[in-house]
């Protein structure tokens, strides 16, 4: 496991993500187009220059489901423990997530805002991340960071789970929610720099 400063674990992702700007460029306008309010895929395919099945290829790798009445869910399970803190900072929808702490089996239930965390059981809850690396890209981002990306009850349960990939961080939720907040900050300011 890594001991790193939460600075260090921003630069780290900020950096892959400006690295790799023009791969992660069409899934942050999606996020962002969603987050403006119900879109059929047709719409989000004319605005992201895909076609619609790409733009449900890409949903289904992140585990999201544009619903009947064109709102954004996520599948439960599905992303990482990062990604359900991200996607509601990126698309501005509140969105409720619970998880299974695998070293425990027991539950852990929040509510992302854009203003932060809520409702938070257990408060112990922690998350674990793999930092990107230097091959890291949008192409592999599930395999190499997003499958290693676990909430967990507490910081002791996740330390000793077998499971927990030994370049892996730890950190709180809120830790988690502020790392989350300044990738979807610096995702937002390149969306507007580089215009489709």
């Amino acid at each position: 496991m890594k001991d790193l400063s939460l600075q260090d674990i921003i630069v780290a992702h900020t950096r892959t993500l400006a690295n790799h700007l023009e791969e992660f460029l069409p899934l942050i306008r999606l996020l962002l187009l969603l987050g403006e309010g119900p879109v059929s895929p047709e719409q989000v395919a004319t605005t992201v220059h895909w076609t619609p099945q790409q733009v449900e290829e890409i949903l289904q790798t992140w585990g999201l489901v544009v619903d009947a009445e064109g709102t954004l869910q996520t599948v439960a399970g599905a992303g990482c423990a990062l990604d359900a803190l991200l996607v509601p900072l990126l698309s501005g929808r509140s969105s409720q997530v619970s998880a299974t702490c695998p070293a425990t089996g027991r539950l852990i239930r929040l509510i992302v805002t854009k203003d932060g965390i809520q409702d938070l059981e257990p408060t112990s809850a922690v998350l674990s991340l793999r930092l990107p690396g230097e091959t890291t890209n949008a192409e592999n981002v599930q395999a190499t960071i997003c499958a290693y990306g676990h909430f967990f009850v507490d910081r002791e349960y996740a330390s000793a789970w077998p499971g927990l990939h030994p370049e892996a961080v730890l950190l709180s939720v809120e830790e988690a929610a502020h790392l989350a907040r300044a990738i979807a900050e610096a995702a937002c300011g390149y969306a507007a720099e580089v215009q489709p």
